[in-house]
């Protein structure tokens, strides 16, 4: 004998539960995608001729580090300064960074609410997902409940997060479309 077929209204909740299990977990991998572009571009100093292969490096480095390590790792480089370039330059040298500032900004308060995030993002990869109940409505609504929740809880980091990215970008495309030669001594006039 095989179990009893399950009610319409059972399965329904179950997709739920399953469509928010999905949706947190491709938020978590979005903000992991976002510290590794941040990692990548938010600060840099280098030779021109070491620009590729040091953007290529950096990118084959960061591919299978945990979120956590990219949180500590992030926190340095926007809250730092790039090293510096050496003394006897032989070639053009590039150094951009980005930092944050201002209240709330400091290096140990963004790891902080950062690393709420990783533990949240651990319980529900190895806890809720892996354990999650859903034979009854009743433990299908409440896990909905709980992860709309957590959804709730790590929104604030991940829009940050997200306009970090989109500075390091329009800071970005600004250099890219800096004419030294117009005169002026820096990318913003």
């Amino acid at each position: 004998m095989g179990d009893p077929p399950m009610s319409a209204d059972l399965l329904a909740m179950q997709d739920l539960a399953l469509q928010k299990i999905g949706r947190n977990l491709v938020n978590f991998q979005r903000m992991e995608a976002m510290l590794k572009f941040v990692l990548k571009f938010g600060s840099i100093s280098v030779p021109i001729s070491k620009l590729a292969p040091h953007l290529i490096a950096t990118d084959r480095s960061l591919r299978r580090k945990p979120m956590g390590t990219l949180v500590d790792r992030a926190a340095e480089a926007l809250h730092g300064e790039p090293p510096p370039a050496p003394c006897d330059l032989k070639e053009v040298w590039i150094t951009h960074s980005f930092t944050l500032e201002g209240e709330g900004a400091s290096a140990e308060t963004w790891r902080k609410a950062m690393s709420v995030v990783v533990k949240e993002r651990n319980r529900l990869v190895h806890r809720t997902a892996a354990e999650c109940n859903l034979t009854s409505i009743e433990s299908c609504r409440a896990l909905c409940d709980e992860l709309d929740a957590q959804r709730h809880r790590i929104l604030p980091s991940y829009q940050h997060l997200e306009s970090v990215v989109r500075a390091i970008k329009e800071s970005n495309q600004e250099l890219a479309l800096w004419d030294p030669g117009a005169g002026s001594t820096s990318p913003s006039t």
